[in-house]
């Protein structure tokens, strides 16, 4: 399906017209190419390298790796260099080296020269390396491998320079676009809150992810990239379905509009709830004017006015008097009371003294401490005198009557003072509140007069008269003021909603047929590399794969051991790349690399197993070639017979 047909279905499912679709599609940046039914292989010829070493074997070197089509293998011992060719090979076709490549393994290296057939058109990537850093990249095109193979710049009318850069930055950025271009890829997209524009963009190392296949342990099926559902973008286009990139860039676009509408209508809520906020607030004063200017009173004239002020005067001076007058008398009366507690105070003390100093009987002075003679005890108790001052004393009891009445009648009159003096407090409570009533009367009758002789009433009164204006106005304009805008209907909006479903539907009718298809050759290839107990496979879209062992339960990839996961990985690209070469469209380049697979395995045979079945693999599937790296150079030597074996040149010596 062309772009066309797209834009047609699209616009007949919307009511839109044609151009009014192609418009929205080139607006969004959406090219018109749904497929990519184009050639898209990538076929390594040769790889240069050329240095100084700084340990042993030191020294200059400078080695050319030529390989084979089909299966290649690079056998040596470890540290040797054979994962630093993978990392090498990814430097110049993917436009950067990767992390795993050595620091130190970069300083060594002067110069980088690696030829492939990429599209179907031959291309010699040529880097000069520094320290460590690119300082000059460039990307010939010539008209075979073989003349290529002998170019270091371009030469007139046989070898063009379609790359030249100075920075590390600039060569990534201009291989990306050259191999995205040749190789008939579109960006890959996905939604991310961390990104600013709101989504993320994948580009070709993204892609080269599916080449250079991840060590068994990880987690991704498809790619090096877990994040975003690339693993299932990686999927979908190799599997050529049906505008799968467009659908994902589709899908993006459509998701970031969605979030940036509702951006704009959480915006709107706020914009309305303050527009209601300040409306009210401008209403609520209105009201507090008005109700003030209602409660204006007129003054009267200036001589009822003085009237009224005398009159008051006087009864407020009469308050005043009164008022001095209770407080005397509760001032008297709380004196009297006083008085009466004293006096019952006094008889119950002098009672209780007599009584004991009475019952006191000392046997000498208590003031100069001489004994007190028997004649002076027998003169107190035959006539009456004190033994101790020789003054007459009484000896009977006081009469308990007389001491009873007395205390009696001091209670009974300070009951009658405490009455007396409550009775004048709340006199003068009472006369105090209205003095203070007849204060405030004055002073309002005074502040009358005053606004009367200087004209504050009238200030006043068109003070509010223009408050009152200018606020009725402030409501009327916040009435007039149109609100926030509702969503509308939007062109753009209704083209990718069209757009989205009528591609996801096609994938749908597609994919069921596809994906079984799929499913079956996974199963099939992953059991020639020895998964013996695989029973079955099923892939879906997000690039999941559920595994069926036999007579066991449903597992997720991320269940099986590193190997199986290996087996795994090589099973999808071969099937998507023979699926490409029956049905005739464009799915995987056709390069793997893959290093040390030896170390997923526990036995010798099931290593042995697997790179017997990649290379009666690569044998029967046209254009597959894989880079495998091993340690193991006899177990090599045992099992391949027709693959292309590259080993150092000497036992222990490194591969380049």
């Amino acid at each position: 399906m062309s772009g066309e047909e797209l834009a047609t279905r699209v616009a007949v499912a919307t009511g839109l017209a044609v151009p009014a679709v192609e418009r929205v599609f080139r607006d969004q940046g959406f090219g018109p190419a749904l497929t990519d039914s184009l050639p898209r292989s990538v076929q390594l010829r040769r790889l240069r390298i050329a240095g100084d070493r700084s340990v042993e074997p030191r020294g200059l070197f400078d080695r050319d790796i030529v390989f084979g089509p089909g299966l290649t293998v690079l056998a040596a011992d470890n540290l040797r260099g054979k994962t630093s060719v993978l990392e090498l090979i990814t430097w110049c076709l993917r436009g950067s080296p990767r992390g795993n490549l050595q620091g130190v393994v970069r300083s060594w290296l002067s110069r980088l020269d690696c030829d492939a057939v990429i599209g179907g058109r031959p291309l010699g990537f040529r880097l000069s390396i520094r320290d460590g850093e690119l300082v000059e990249g460039r990307v010939l095109s010539g008209p075979d491998p073989e003349r290529l193979a002998r170019a270091d710049t371009a030469q007139p009318g046989e070898i063009v320079e379609i790359v030249h850069a100075t920075t590390p930055a600039t060569f990534a950025d201009r291989v990306e676009k050259l191999m995205m271009e040749l190789l008939h890829l579109e960006e890959l997209e996905s939604s991310s809150s961390r990104a600013a524009a709101g989504r993320a963009t994948y580009g070709w190392p993204a892609y080269y992810g599916a080449l250079y296949l991840p060590p068994g342990g990880d987690p991704a099926l498809l790619g090096d990239t877990v994040m975003g559902g690339i693993a299932g973008r990686l999927l979908q286009v190799f599997l050529d379905l049906p505008g799968a990139a467009l659908l994902t860039r589709l899908r993006t676009a459509r998701d970031q509009m969605e979030e940036a509408a509702r951006a704009a209508d959480s915006d709107a809520a706020r914009t309305r709830r303050l527009m209601e906020t300040q409306r009210n607030a401008v209403l609520v004063q209105l009201g507090s004017a008005r109700t003030e200017m209602a409660q204006l009173r007129k003054p009267p004239q200036a001589a009822a006015l003085l009237d009224e002020v005398s009159t008051r005067t006087g009864k407020a001076v009469a308050a005043e008097a009164s008022l001095r007058e209770a407080r005397e008398t509760c001032e008297a009366l709380r004196w009297q009371r006083q008085q009466d507690e004293k006096l019952l105070n006094d008889l119950l003390e002098e009672h209780s003294a007599g009584l004991f100093f009475h019952g006191l009987d000392p046997a000498a002075c208590p003031r100069c401490e001489h004994p007190i003679r028997p004649e002076r005890r027998a003169a107190e108790r035959e006539h009456g005198i004190c033994a101790v001052c020789a003054e007459p004393v009484d000896a009977g009891e006081p009469d308990r009557d007389d001491v009873g009445m007395a205390e009696e009648e001091a209670r009974w009159r300070l009951k009658a003072s405490r009455q007396a003096e409550e009775l004048a407090s709340a006199h003068r409570e009472e006369t105090a509140a209205y003095a203070a009533d007849r204060r405030a009367a004055l002073a309002e009758a005074e502040h009358d007069l005053a606004t009367l002789r200087d004209g504050g009433y009238e200030r006043r009164r068109a003070e509010l008269r223009d408050l009152v204006a200018r606020l009725e106005g402030a409501a009327s304009a916040w009435d007039a003021l149109p609100g926030p805008p509702d969503r509308r209907r939007d062109d753009v909006r209704v083209v990718l909603d069209a757009a989205v479903e009528l591609l996801a539907g096609d994938q749908a009718a597609a994919g069921e047929e596809l994906f079984d298809e799929l499913n079956t050759d996974i199963a099939a290839l992953a059991r020639t590399f020895g998964f013996r107990n695989l029973d079955r496979v099923a892939v879906d879209r997000s690039g999941r794969i559920q595994v069926y062992k036999t007579g066991g339960p449903q597992e997720w990839f991320k269940n099986q051991s590193p190997g199986e996961r290996l087996r795994l990985r090589i099973a999808v690209v071969v099937a998507l790349l023979r699926r490409g070469q029956r049905r005739g469209v464009a799915t995987h380049p056709g390069l793997l690399l893959i290093d040390s697979p030896r170390s997923e395995e526990v036995q010798d045979d099931d290593a042995a197993a697997l790179l017997t079945a990649l290379e009666q693999l690569c044998a029967g599937t046209r254009g597959l070639q894989i880079l495998v790296t091993t340690v193991d150079e006899p177990l090599v030597r045992r099992a391949l017979t027709g693959s292309t074996i590259i080993t150092a040149p000497g036992p222990g010596e490194p591969l380049w």
